[in-house]
Order: C-alpha cells, then structure tokens, then sequence
C-alpha cells in the first residue's frame, strides 16, 4: 500500500511551487491528479504529463477510480504519493466514493461568483465549506496551507471566523 505524502487541493494542479517545493518536501515519487474531467480529457491530461517534472511519475484517474483502488490496495503504489484535486467538489466525491485519505491540505482555491476569500488565495462557496465540515467531522484532519512555509490551519479556526453558524 502506497503511503500518502500529501493530499492537496490546488486550483493550479501541477505548476512551479508543487514541482519545486512540495514534492522535494514530501519526497513524494508519483502524483496523481484525480478529476474526472482531465482524466476523461486524453489533451488536457496530456499537459499535465508534460509539466510533470523529470524523474515524478503522474496518473490522472476519476474520483470513482481513486476509491476503488483505495480500497483494493492504496493506489496501488510502494512510494510516496503526491494526490492533487483540483477543487472541493472532487475532493469530497473521492472521499465519499471510498479514498479515505486522513488529512486533506487546502492550498489554492479561486475566488468567483458565490465565493468568499477565507485565507491567502483560498475562497470557499458555502457548498465548500459544508463539504469540507462533513469530511472533517467524520474523521480527516482539513487544514490550509497555501506554501510551504506558512503554518497550518486548522479548519475550525476558518469556520469560526467565516461559519460560525455551521
């Protein structure tokens, strides 16, 4: 069973602060980005092969095909593993469709209609945040951390400023 590195929403998926940064600090060996639309997508996913730096091996697989092969055999992987989600709503669908992952980190998230700034370049919609609360309450440790070198974040130090009422 492959161990988790790190398991990160970030809007940008694979770009310059994950390759230089967060996989020499996880040490992790392969990433995989699960989101059905890239992974049902052989062009887009095909960029991200290319961006993938030399050296990491990537998999673009669905939310469905993350759970089922959690449950089978972790991913499948013996080295570290760097998961991405590109968002909340794939995040969630993963967890739920059986990729029990035990934290989730929040990195980067972008702003739009319906959206609230909740910390650095993170913004929630209130369907967002009631996602997140749902996995955290069964058990994930839900943290934000935009770089590297930014401290953690717990989740209810968030929902306590921006949801109090949740």
């Amino acid at each position: 069973m492959g161990q988790l590195a790190l398991v990160r929403i970030d809007a940008r998926l694979i770009h310059g602060q994950v390759c230089t940064q967060w996989l020499y600090r996880t040490g992790a060996k392969k990433i995989y980005i699960v989101d059905d639309t890239i992974a049902r997508d052989e062009f887009l996913a095909e960029i991200f092969y290319m961006a993938t730096p030399v050296g990491t091996k990537l998999e673009v697989i669905t939310a469905e095909e993350a759970g089922k092969r959690w449950a089978e055999n972790g991913l499948g992987d013996t080295e570290p593993i760097f998961v991405l989600f590109k968002g909340m709503k794939m995040a969630y669908k993963a967890y739920y469709a059986g990729f029990k992952y035990p934290s989730l980190q929040v990195g980067s998230i972008g702003g739009g209609v319906g959206r609230k700034n909740v910390l650095g370049p993170i913004s929630f919609s209130d369907e967002d945040a009631r996602m997140f609360d749902e996995m955290v309450k069964d058990g994930l440790d839900g943290y934000f951390q935009p770089v590297p070198d930014d401290r953690k974040t717990p989740w209810a130090d968030v929902k306590e400023k921006h949801y109090p009422d949740m």
